[in-house]
């Protein structure tokens, strides 16, 4: 295993942080997101990489970097398991994660590991970020407005989706070994679930500035194909918070119903019925009495002239990334 921080190259030495990244088939945006590791002011680390199955030319461009990544590969297993195999070859105290189409910032760790040293009973620490889209131009706000720009108390992470973006977070090694890792049965919403496992081992530490560019890609058609409906992340919840998380299944529900049905939106704007035909029934696994998606379904069978003179966002054209 090799390091990639300048301070971190001592044998026999751990560096202080790991640096997880996750990959499947992200050879045109990988460079860009280690770019954003090697440029950091706060320089005690690892890189580790899950290649997680792909199929493009991600190993090549991970080789021209020879040892300053180490990187594990294994057959396509998702995103979750992807993370839990690169922490497990890793060494560091603290874990920073970043998904191969984001970046940090160049202090994101200087700012992140001072914020987690002067409070050692801290679990995890989190950002805002600048949300871009893929050609890198800032288009839309972040999802943390006024009243959830704080640290969350267990119960408010219980009552609504709280606005944490992995590519934000650092978190201390032994908090995310007795949460036990992300859960490799979720494909989707595996975040969700584990900021909640994490809370319950330490409070976390809330950073105000933007120290990270998250893109927000297309979403179709990783929305559906990452997505495995309502009831593995719902039956998980329940099982372990019972009514106390009412709250968070009824919002992961609308959350998911926007989504997805924005997508669908998207994809009947470019033409592509039958992919907007997809996500309008899939928005029914969630919520059966969304009226809206069976009138959406209607219009995807209709011929174009007629479904434009109908009017509505779906017949209009959406904004992509809306």
């Amino acid at each position: 295993m090799a390091s990639s921080g300048p301070n971190s190259q001592h044998r026999g030495r751990s560096p202080f942080v790991s640096v997880i990244i996750p990959v499947y088939n992200g050879a045109a945006t990988i460079d860009r997101a280690l770019k954003s590791v090697f440029d950091q002011t706060f320089t005690d680390y690892e890189i580790v990489i899950c290649d997680d199955g792909s199929t493009d030319d991600t190993p090549s461009v991970l080789a021209k970097y020879g040892d300053r990544l180490c990187v594990v590969r294994q057959p396509n297993r998702g995103l979750p398991a992807a993370r839990n195999a690169a922490v497990a070859s890793s060494r560091g105290e603290l874990l920073a994660l970043i998904d191969h189409d984001d970046e940090w910032l160049p202090q994101k760790l200087e700012l992140a590991v001072a914020a987690m040293r002067s409070d050692p009973a801290a679990a995890l620490l989190y950002s805002d970020k600048i949300v871009v889209n893929e050609a890198g131009e800032e288009f839309c706000l972040s999802e943390i407005r006024p009243e959830t720009a704080h640290a969350p108390a267990m119960d408010e992470m219980l009552a609504r989706i709280w606005p944490i973006t992995p590519s934000t977070v650092v978190m201390r090694r032994d908090a995310f070994d007795r949460a036990g890792g992300f859960c490799e049965q979720l494909i989707s919403a595996e975040d969700i679930h584990f900021w909640l496992l994490m809370r319950g081992q330490g409070h976390f530490i809330y950073l105000p500035d933007r120290l990270v560019r998250f893109t927000y890609g297309q979403l179709f058609p990783k929305v559906l194909n990452r997505d495995i409906g309502p009831d593995a992340i719902i039956d998980l919840i329940r099982a372990r918070y019972g009514s106390r998380a009412d709250g968070l299944v009824k919002n992961f529900i609308r959350h998911r119903v926007r989504m997805i049905a924005n997508a669908g939106v998207v994809e009947m704007s470019r033409g592509n019925m039958e992919g907007a035909r997809r996500c309008f029934i899939r928005v029914l696994r969630y919520d059966p009495l969304y009226l809206k998606s069976y009138t959406r379904i209607a219009r995807t069978f209709l011929p174009g002239p007629i479904r434009r003179a109908l009017g509505g966002k779906a017949s209009r054209g959406a904004r992509v990334g809306s």
